[in-house]
């Protein structure tokens, strides 16, 4: 068997969480990505007016050569907007974490966010929304790592800003259809982890195109 190594799938979303369409793509695909990307932008701004900016949630952060064909694509639509890339990872055991000592057992409430180096955040993802009650079936998951870039650095430095970001991954923690409790990982970075795992079971790794605009693998 041939070792394909997937990027996972570029999911579109509206800004209200509206889910509209996915595409999977290998490893070195980076512009057909970008090509994915751009074209969501376009459907997106033919009934939409006044596009400020393009948030993309990937697992990593983003180089050079994956954003700029982004960059060009924006530019050759007219649109002259910031992207701002927010990557997101899971933290382990080891990695950087913080306590509540209000609380007897230390978790943070869900929603917290701690700024812990330039533009790097922890955001607290679980089921502790009352600072009374918690229900300890839901264990206690690490908090997830996020890093914001901007093309627009001076974007970042400020706070409205990046409290939207962070509050818009928060919200998209809480939109996994799969299940009543709040993930750690907003659907963003979920789903597309999902459909990954699933693509090499389909024929050409290859999903139909009528699979593309609906939530089949929940």
């Amino acid at each position: 068997e041939v070792d394909i190594q997937y990027i996972g799938s570029a999911f579109s979303f509206a800004n209200n969480g509206k889910f509209n369409r996915f595409e999977c793509f290998q490893k070195d695909q980076t512009k057909e990505l970008a090509g994915s990307i751009i074209r969501a932008v376009k459907e997106y701004a033919n009934v939409n007016t006044g596009i400020k900016r393009l948030v993309i949630h990937f697992y990593k952060s983003m180089r050079q050569d994956e954003l700029q064909p982004i960059e060009d694509g924006l530019k050759d639509l007219g649109l002259d907007i910031p992207v701002f890339i927010v990557s997101i990872n899971k933290t382990e055991s080891s990695d950087i974490v913080a306590f509540d000592n209000s609380w007897k057992d230390l978790m943070p409430m869900s929603g917290t966010f701690i700024k812990v180096g330039y533009n790097k955040f922890l955001l607290f993802n679980n089921t502790r929304y009352n600072p009374k009650f918690y229900s300890f079936h839901d264990g206690f998951p690490f908090p997830i790592k996020l890093k914001i870039f901007c093309t627009e650095k001076e974007l970042v430095e400020e706070y409205k800003t990046v409290k939207e970001l962070i509050d818009q991954v928060y919200q998209f923690s809480r939109m996994y259809w799969k299940s009543v409790r709040q993930q750690n990982l907003p659907v963003t970075i979920k789903y597309p982890e999902m459909v990954a795992e699933m693509l090499p079971h389909f024929d050409g790794n290859e999903i139909p195109e009528f699979g593309k605009d609906n939530l089949w693998f929940l």
